[in-house]
């Protein structure tokens, strides 16, 4: 008897802690890591952003205006390494100066040789306006007024010689140009105007 009561407490003694033992793992929960969309949305408030060249105390005036709003303010510059280290080319229009200038005729290659103090653009719309208007007073338009010849356009038509300002040493070199185109048989100048050059 005394065996069979021992046996029995046995029994309830490992029922019971199996039974206190198994519970355990279900009371431990994982913490949630992942908040919602819901909740992203609600804490993150909106903030939009603009960015202002700065320029100066005009700049930063502007921008102390949007201080008090949700507006968020950057700024930014020109001057950044890239566009100081950059090369700018400078396009220079080469009909803008004055000089010595060759201008031919595009249907017999006969050529007037001249000077201007001016831009060589003026100097070449003279003899074009002297063209239309059948003008006798500059000698490449009569030219091509007495041979009905075409005026072409200043890129295939004027040949600039030399830059230089007016001076006694531009008329020396135009009288040179002149002689080198009376050599050639080329030339439109008057016949007074051509003289021996030495360099």
């Amino acid at each position: 008897m005394v065996y069979k009561t021992k046996s029995t407490s046995m029994k309830k003694t490992s029922s019971t802690i199996f039974y206190t033992a198994t519970p355990s793992t279900s009371t431990h929960q994982k913490p949630a890591y992942r908040k919602s969309k819901q909740q992203l949305t609600t804490l993150t408030p909106s903030h939009t952003r603009a960015t202002f060249t700065y320029i100066g105390k005009e700049t930063t005036f502007i921008t102390n205006i949007f201080r008090r709003t949700k507006l968020k303010i950057a700024f930014r510059t020109n001057n950044t390494i890239q566009n100081l280290l950059k090369h700018k080319i400078q396009k220079s229009d080469k009909y803008a100066s004055s000089g010595a200038y060759k201008i031919k005729c595009l249907d017999c290659k006969k050529a007037y040789v001249g000077q201007t103090g001016r831009s060589f653009s003026i100097r070449y719309n003279e003899h074009k306006l002297a063209f239309r208007k059948n003008s006798h007073t500059l000698k490449f338009a009569q030219h091509l007024t007495d041979h009905v010849h075409s005026f072409g356009i200043v890129h295939g038509t004027m040949q600039i010689l030399q830059y230089l300002e007016k001076s006694a040493h531009l008329n020396t070199l135009e009288r040179c140009y002149i002689h080198a185109e009376y050599a050639d048989n080329n030339h439109l100048n008057d016949k007074h105007r051509i003289s021996q050059c030495y360099f």
